[in-house]
């Protein structure tokens, strides 16, 4: 019994937690500030996640907003490239390209290579995507900077004439019938004219002109697709064409002709649109013989005479005479038309004009370069001029006239293309070796 009572002396000891709150003093009210403190806490926590969670989904938003701008920036800066090289971008160049990528360029055994043929005439040497381009008497032949054979055409053309837009070659016999148009190595189109050939001219598209001989008149522009089908002829009564060239997409040309009259000799530069039935104008220059022309992308025009150069902008022409001075060397090429004249008719020095047709004539239009020789033909490429002058390559800054330095191009030197800024191709005799500076 003792043991039970004290079991339930122990049981009677139990505090009663109802009964201690009941008796226990008041305390100050805290509980409900902790319970707002704790409220708050939680509402921060959650305001803090919510802010997290904001972050994050801008940080996954962020890089599909810079995606979008980098794919527009790429697609913009790929669209520039491609409209700056696109004279480059014709299926033989990409094609060229790929094979490069896979194989790597073929490495030659340096210059000088020989000549393909023979009988290669200044005007048909040339340079183009760094190697250089020769039409010989049996054969065009291209080769790379190392070179290497890039092509080679055959042609059964007796008297042949080269003329060039970028990678596009238009050969024709001068006097003669036959024709070839080319994309690299790669025939486009080739036959015979109705008449002989005076003269032709390619654009960048591949459209060509040829003008010929005509039964019904002095002569006769036909304008020809990239695949040889004729778009466009139109007759002169008196005039016979000396020279054509055509603008970057064939759509428009400028033909240079020649006449009598009276005794005197008269040219004219015609300005055509393929798309009209007559001329959309025509320049007249008395007792000065145009024998080139030239259509540079930036729109300007170039009829270069042996007395004088016509040139102008939006069909709007002007004519600026050497001052009885002698045309030795020319080159239309970078939008601009390069001029060596001399007062002397053999040797003596030189002064190379360079015009550009978008900027009115003054002082600085044309750039005037006095030279210690003769100069016997002209190249040029980025910045600089290159003239072929006593069996030596000059180099020179064609918009301040500085010389940037010289080398030996050899006695037997009759042409100069210029392959980079510092380096030139040289047409010898038999050869094509280089010239540099460093």
């Amino acid at each position: 019994m003792g043991k039970h009572e004290k079991h339930e002396e122990k049981k009677s000891r139990i505090i009663n937690l109802d009964d201690y709150r009941k008796k226990a003093p008041d305390l100050p009210e805290e509980e409900p500030e902790a319970e707002l403190e704790y409220e708050d806490i939680f509402s921060g926590e959650e305001q803090e996640s919510e802010a997290k969670r904001r972050r994050r989904r801008e940080l996954r938003e962020l890089p599909k907003a810079v995606y979008i701008i980098s794919l527009v920036l790429l697609i913009a800066v790929a669209g520039l490239s491609l409209w700056i090289n696109r004279e480059h971008l014709t299926w033989d160049n990409i094609r060229e390209s790929v094979k490069i990528q896979v194989k790597g360029e073929e490495i030659g055994d340096g210059f000088p290579v020989p000549i393909t043929g023979a009988n290669v005439y200044e005007g048909n040497f040339l340079s183009f995507d760094g190697g250089a381009v020769t039409l010989s008497n049996t054969a065009l032949t291209a080769v790379n900077s190392t070179g290497t054979e890039r092509f080679s055409v055959r042609h059964n053309l007796s008297a042949p004439v080269m003329r060039s837009a970028g990678n596009r070659y238009l050969l024709f016999n001068s006097g003669s019938k036959g024709y070839m148009a080319l994309s690299g190595g790669r025939i486009t189109a080739e036959g015979a004219a109705e008449a002989d050939i005076l003269a032709g001219g390619i654009s960048h598209s591949g459209r060509f002109a040829l003008g010929m001989e005509s039964s019904y008149g002095a002569s006769k522009l036909e304008v020809y697709m990239a695949d040889g089908s004729l778009q466009y002829e139109y007759p002169f009564s008196n005039d016979y064409i000396t020279a054509i060239a055509m603008n970057y997409d064939g759509t428009h040309g400028a033909v240079c002709t020649v006449h009598s009259e009276k005794g005197e000799m008269v040219s004219k530069l015609y300005i055509f649109d393929f798309n009209e039935e007559e001329p959309v104008t025509e320049y007249e220059t008395r007792e000065n013989m145009l024998l080139a022309a030239y259509w540079a992308e930036n729109g300007s025009v170039y009829g270069v005479g042996d007395t004088a150069l016509v040139m102008g902008q939006n069909y709007e022409l002007s004519e600026y005479g050497y001052q009885g001075r002698q045309l030795t060397a020319f080159d239309l090429s970078l939008g601009k038309a390069f001029l060596s004249v001399s007062a002397y008719e053999h040797g003596g020095t030189s002064t190379l004009l360079v015009f550009s047709g978008s900027e009115e004539i003054g002082e600085k239009n044309p750039v005037r370069v006095e030279l210690d020789g003769r100069v016997e033909a002209i190249s040029s490429f980025g910045g600089t001029a290159g003239v072929l002058m006593g069996g030596e390559a000059v180099f020179l800054d064609y918009t301040t006239g500085m010389e940037l330095g010289r080398a030996k191009a050899g006695d037997d030197a009759k042409g100069i293309a210029l392959g980079s800024e510092r380096r030139a191709y040289i047409l010898g005799v038999s050869e094509i070796r280089t010239a540099e500076i460093t």
